[in-house]
This record gives C-alpha cells, structure tokens and sequence, in this order.
C-alpha cells in the first residue's frame, strides 16, 4: 500500500473521530452545577444558594447548590435546586442559551428528584422546554419524582435556528420553595447515521496499515 494510500486512511480516520467527538460534545456549560463563583450569599448546612451571575452558564432566578444533604449528586459534588430561597410564592426558572445548527437534532439528558414530601403530598413539579420541546414532570402522575433517588429525563428537538436556550421552570405547587432537584444537565447534536459506522471502518483501516507496515 502507497504512502498516499496510508494518507487518506489516516486523515479520514482523523475526520471521523473529529466528527463523532463533536456531535457527542456537551453544548451546556457547567450542566453539574459543580463550578459556582464569587462568595456565597446565603444558606449553608450542605447547601448554599446563590446569584444566577455567580453559577457560570446559568441565567435566571437565585440557584441553590447541593452537596450530599438527603442525597448524593448524581454527577460530581453539586447539584441544584430550582426552586431556590426565595419568597413563598411564583415560580422560579433557570435557563442557559447555547449555539444550534438550524435542522440539526440535538438530544437533551438530564438527571431530577424531588426534595420532600410524597407523591401524594408535595406535588412537586418543573417544566423543561428548549425549541418546541417541552415537559412536565410531576412526581404524582410519573410517580418516579421522589425523594432520595434520582430519575433521568431523555428528549430530543430540531433546531429551528442558531441558538437556542433550555429552560427549567418550577410549577407552583403546596410546597414552593422546596423541591426540584437538577443535576447533569446535557445538550449534544445527535450523530448523523452512518457516522460512528465510518469512524470505525476508518480506525479499522488504520490498524490494518499499522499491522502490514509491521510485518514488513
């Protein structure tokens, strides 16, 4: 095999890997709440709430960070609450805009629990919504909102231009300052098919070049 032939295999093997690490990249910034800036405002005890300005790549309403008080992070050392210290009222919402790629499809993962109460009781509650996608999830109709272990939420959208931003919403419930725990939160392009399937063919090729340059 020519050296233009190794070329070629190296580089499209190169492209491939670039292609699929991109598409699998996390278009959220601090999406385990793990890196929260400046001086604490308040709380402690396991917990301390904060300025959205102090929580990088989050925007919106105060933001209460967890560490392991009632239960372990999902992901890392934090994680959020959304309904975060303040008055016994309204609704409190957290939101973070990233960049798109009009049509492309994006998937959206995240991990969620609820703080007190029971299903029945508590009627703990949160919207997400990003371009078209949006849900609530109500720990007493999906019964899996509940305190002391984590669910996980999966959806996907289509990018209707070339940003978009996914919010969290609290849903006013009996107890509205309490509830609504966040953690890895993740925005990643689903890969175009064919894709993985040509990385590997590609990393495939490489060894076998490797292996008869070897064996020469």
């Amino acid at each position: 095999m020519n050296k233009g032939t190794v070329r070629k295999i190296f580089f499209g093997a190169m492209l491939a890997a670039f292609s699929a690490a991109s598409f699998s990249a996390n278009l959220i910034i601090n999406g385990g709440f793990e890196d929260p800036t400046g001086t604490a405002i308040g709380g402690g005890g396991g917990w301390k709430y904060y300025d959205s300005s102090q929580v990088p790549g989050w925007d919106g309403s105060n933001i209460e960070l967890w560490t392991e008080l009632g239960i372990t992070s999902y992901e890392g050392q934090n994680h959020a609450e959304l309904n975060s210290h303040g008055a016994n009222d309204g609704a409190w919402s957290i939101f973070q805009e990233f960049d798109t790629i009009q049509g492309q499809t994006y998937d959206v993962f995240f991990a969620y629990g609820a703080r007190v109460g029971s299903a029945s009781a508590s009627e703990e509650a949160f919207k997400v919504e990003v371009d078209g996608l949006n849900s609530t999830l109500m720990d007493h109709v999906l019964m899996d909102h509940v305190v002391g272990s984590w669910s996980t939420y999966s959806g996907s959208f289509i990018a209707d231009g070339s940003s978009a931003t996914l919010k969290f919403t609290s849903v006013n419930s009996v107890y509205r300052t309490y509830g609504n725990f966040i953690d890895d939160v993740s925005v990643t392009a689903t890969p175009i098919p064919g894709s993985l399937t040509l990385l590997t063919l590609g990393l495939a090729g490489l060894g076998a070049v490797r292996r008869k340059a070897k064996a020469k």
